[in-house]
């Protein structure tokens, strides 16, 4: 195909998003990218640097409302309850887990490939430490305010909360259950009521 003809940015995301979803992430090569958008595969390079690059801005566009609230969770603080604001970070992170399980077991199973994501993580401040630090952000304002104890490890309340949705999406991958969603949801908001209520019998 001859290099002047291009797709445009969202022709290139879309196909990109689509090759995921069928072959993982080792499968989706620029050249697979540029095939299924109709483009030469140096087309992409006119957007995105690398695939790092190209990975995370599908992130961003198709999981929106996930990026928002992580970015606006911690001036929710005092606001509602905190049981169901963390309820909300839950339920919107097994989904958001479940949509990217094959871009992340594919970095996983491919070292240069990760690496590369790593880079670009830090270079952007992107990834999942950013989630992290905005669970951990918002629980250290909830403490200023009353909302949780003043002891209690803003670290362990986000990697309590964001853990086990990770955990529940790769699982659901591997059983292969094709609607979950309801059952997502319903273990997301199990996971905040244990966690603010504790496995210990009440004292007599």
């Amino acid at each position: 195909m001859p290099e002047g003809r291009g797709a445009t940015r969202a022709q290139i995301l879309e196909a990109t998003h689509g090759l995921i979803r069928e072959r993982g992430l080792a499968g989706t090569t620029t050249r697979a990218i540029a095939e299924r958008a109709g483009c030469a595969e140096g087309s992409i390079y006119r957007y995105f640097p690398d695939k790092a690059a190209l990975f995370h801005e599908i992130v961003h566009t198709r999981f929106a409302d996930f990026v928002q609230l992580m970015a606006t969770l911690p001036d929710l603080a005092g606001t509602r309850t905190v049981e169901s604001n963390l309820a909300r970070v839950a339920e919107e992170a097994v989904e958001f887990y479940r949509a990217i399980v094959p871009m992340v077991t594919g970095a996983l199973s491919d070292r240069e490939l990760l690496e590369a994501q790593r880079a670009h993580w830090k270079d952007t401040g992107a990834g999942p430490a950013r989630a992290l630090n905005s669970v951990r952000e918002y629980v250290r304002r909830e403490q200023r305010v009353g909302g949780i104890r003043p002891d209690v490890s803003p670290d362990a309340v986000a990697r309590m909360v964001l853990g086990p949705c990770f955990a529940q999406a790769m699982l659901v991958e591997l059983i292969g259950e094709e609607d979950a969603g309801p059952a997502d949801r319903r273990f997301a908001r199990q996971v905040v009521r244990t966690l603010l209520r504790g496995i210990a019998p009440k004292a007599v």
